[in-house]
């Protein structure tokens, strides 16, 4: 083979060993459809919007966000209203931000600054350890690989779910290991908290109701017990980036029967729970969201729900004792003078009570419906002496 040929195929390895380095270098990546740049062109792409809302991309909030044109090329700041979430993808990670989050991006440096608000973080793509910045420059975040994070005035609320998290602010050394919790404002005082891991269960995790009766908006929602956990807080959302809590609610127990009529003006509820430590307020892990989509109602427009009914078929007189028998709605909970009475599958009930006296008595019946309608009913009975 003569000199000048060998020349030039070693030239054309190298150009085609250039090429593919280029093609696969994670800080590369060319245009895709509409514009938009890949992931690895900036590192940041804002990647969903809620759907009634804007994302600025100034204070005078005169420039929204167009998700399928929006390219950085100088530093950005973005921040959202007080009704709008969001979410973007930086680094590999997926944030999502409350309403009224604020951050800013450099696209020359790949920094990126939490600068207010709410936000949770979830590794989506593996690599190496990626740093952030809090409120300015110099407070590096090194994330975790999911968690939680709550700024304003200059405090802090993490919620580190799962990894190892490091981090500096203010000049002070941080480190938070898995399921741990800490607020800034305690000065340090008081140990991060321990966090509960997430229901490793729930149901419905994905179900389709069509709603032709009101009971069809009766659904239970239920999750596996996390030991050592005595309560839950469940909540419920229009959408998966959880702009506007719809209901927010505390239970002591692993199922909730929960009426949605309130909430049917949305095709889709979105709904997490978490262990709750009452004592602290501090909410744990959450579980998986679950999704329950509504894909027809032939309930009436502007519906509301109903309260439960009662019925007392008998009022039986012995003595002291009384035998109550009656019925309720299944799906209701019933109280007969304060004390909780168990219900069979179709809403009936057995119940005695027991009195110390005579006379005429007064028995108040109270039952509440699962969405917090409440019934109350009154029968008298009169005790002889015998």
């Amino acid at each position: 083979m003569n000199k000048p040929r060998v020349i030039f195929l070693a030239g054309a390895l190298l150009l085609a060993a250039g090429a593919f380095l280029f093609l696969h270098h994670p800080d590369v990546s060319f245009p895709q459809a509409g514009g938009k740049p890949g992931m690895g062109a900036s590192g940041f792409q804002v990647t969903g919007i809620s759907e009634k809302g804007n994302v600025w991309m100034d204070s005078d909030e005169s420039r929204p966000v167009d998700i399928k044109t929006l390219i950085f090329v100088s530093e950005t700041h973005l921040h959202s209203d007080a009704q709008t979430a969001w979410e973007f993808f930086f680094e590999g990670f997926l944030f999502t931000a409350l309403p009224g989050s604020a951050i800013r991006f450099t696209p020359q440096t790949r920094e990126l600054i939490l600068e207010k608000g709410e936000f949770y973080w979830e590794r989506k793509l593996t690599g190496q350890k990626v740093e952030i910045s809090l409120f300015s420059g110099g407070n590096i975040f090194k994330l975790s690989a999911a968690g939680r994070i709550r700024l304003g005035g200059r405090a802090l609320e993490i919620w580190n779910y799962s990894g190892q998290l490091d981090f500096d602010f203010d000049g002070k050394l941080y480190r938070l290991d898995e399921r741990r919790y800490m607020n800034s404002r305690d000065g340090g005082r008081v140990p991060p908290a321990a966090l509960f891991p997430a229901p490793p269960f729930i149901s419905p995790e994905a179900e389709t109701l069509a709603l032709t009766n009101p009971n069809d908006t009766i659904v239970q929602f239920k999750w596996k017990n996390v030991q050592g956990a005595r309560d839950y807080v469940l909540k419920l959302y229009p959408s998966s980036l959880r702009e506007n809590l719809l209901l927010s609610k505390v239970v002591a127990e692993n199922a909730v029967t929960l009426d949605i009529m309130p909430f049917i003006e949305y095709s889709e509820l979105h709904w997490e729970v978490a262990a709750f430590d009452a004592a602290r307020r501090i909410e744990s892990a959450p579980a998986r969201m679950g999704v329950i989509t509504i894909s027809s109602s032939l309930l009436k427009k502007g519906m509301l729900p109903q309260p439960p009914r009662i019925e007392v078929g008998s009022l039986s007189v012995s003595g002291e004792m009384v035998l109550i028998k009656g019925g309720t709605d299944p799906n209701a909970q019933l109280f007969i003078d304060g004390v909780a009475v168990k219900l069979d599958g179709e809403g009936r009930f057995i119940h005695t009570i027991s009195y110390k006296s005579i006379g005429v008595k007064e028995i108040v019946f109270r039952a509440v419906a699962p969405s917090g309608l409440e019934a109350v009913l009154k029968k008298q009975v009169t005790i002889f002496e015998e």
